[in-house]
């Protein structure tokens, strides 16, 4: 990952604008801002309330967003691992605007996580309400309830539908939405006659269908392996696969599954205690909670693959022991991890 210095200086050259200006917009001497763009010195803390100014002033002079800024200087200055990319970014924008009383919080979250629970939800909801929307008034119902879930899982799991033709779709539709963590879902309220009439329509197909509800899911976004590894995409599965999504494995507090993902092994290392296909369900950021003789996942900086381990804390560093004796142990430095998180719950 860059430096912020190196970021300001490549940044700062590509858009044709000098040290000085900047120097003289943040208030402070054109050394201080050189040594920050060589390195000689830490960039300044932005993310800090008392910053906030300065957070602007560098966001905007570098006509980066202020998100990019604090990822980079939080990885710098406390070695915090930078936010993953969202696995729908056009939407998640689209999305958060929409969001009722623009919940900070509930905000940060989102972005801290690829799909969060809550974005997930709502995406599920504005998915039903398309179909149905497509489908032709005059001819009645032309599936199941069955198969009509079964279409909007796998236009769910459809990255170009989803980030361009749904977009189109609710970029001029007039609606809000909240999430109540509570009971692990979201309230669509619409504007727009077109949005309420299919929310009736969906509110009757599913109440026509005793037993037929949508089972409250978890985002499955990987592959681990004890052995070779395997690496995410920008979608977080192995190349050439999709996304989907797994039920809460027995025994879980839904309001506390909403926090988790899950990844699925691959291969045969670990076979002698779980198998090809087992279910790991992971609390993400849960760093400062790992512990001696957790099961963890990892990714270490120079090849972002993702392995699973059990933990022992040497030190400084981490030694990473594989349950399988034809398979090395590892010992990393703390600087030298991307990812180090928990495994809550395992489903064979």
């Amino acid at each position: 990952m860059k430096t912020f210095g190196s970021f300001a200086k490549e940044r700062s050259r590509r858009l044709g604008r000098n040290q000085k200006t900047l120097a003289e917009q943040l208030g402070v001497s054109p050394a201080y801002v050189s040594q920050i763009f060589t390195g000689k010195k830490n960039p300044p803390d932005l993310g800090r309330p008392r910053n906030r100014a300065q957070l602007r002033t560098w966001a905007e002079f570098l006509a980066a967003s202020e998100d990019e800024i604090l990822d980079l200087v939080r990885f710098e200055l406390h070695r915090v691992p930078p936010r993953p990319s969202a696995k729908f970014p056009k939407i998640r924008e689209l999305l958060l605007k929409r969001l009722n009383a623009r919940d900070k919080g509930l905000m940060d979250e989102v972005r801290s996580m690829e799909l969060h629970p809550a974005e997930n939800r709502v995406i599920q909801a504005m998915v039903q309400i398309y179909m149905i929307l497509q489908e032709e008034p005059d001819e009645g119902r032309a599936y199941s309830p069955t198969r009509f879930k079964e279409f909007c899982n796998r236009a769910r799991s459809n990255r170009e539908f989803i980030d361009e033709e749904l977009v189109r779709f609710l970029q001029d539709k007039p609606f809000s939405w909240a999430w109540d963590s509570e009971v692990d879902d979201v309230r669509v309220f619409a504007e727009a006659s077109t949005i309420r009439e299919a929310m009736e329509t969906l509110a009757k197909i599913l109440s026509d269908t005793p037993g037929f509800t949508y089972a409250r899911t978890i985002p499955m976004v990987g592959h681990v392996s004890a052995g070779m590894g395997f690496e995410f995409t920008d979608g977080g599965f192995a190349a050439g696969e999709g996304f989907e999504q797994v039920e809460i494995p027995p025994g879980v507090d839904p309001s506390f599954a909403q926090r988790l993902y899950c990844v699925r092994v691959r291969g045969d290392s670990l076979q002698e205690f779980f198998g090809d296909g087992t279910l790991l369900f992971i609390k993400p950021e849960s760093w400062e909670e790992v512990k001696d003789g957790d099961l963890v996942i990892f990714k270490n900086r120079s090849d972002g693959r993702a392995f699973v381990k059990k933990v022992e804390f040497v030190g400084e560093s981490l030694l990473l022991k594989s349950m399988n004796p034809m398979y090395k142990n590892i010992v990393l430095a703390k600087r030298e991890l991307m990812l180090l998180e928990r495994v809550m719950a395992i489903v064979l």
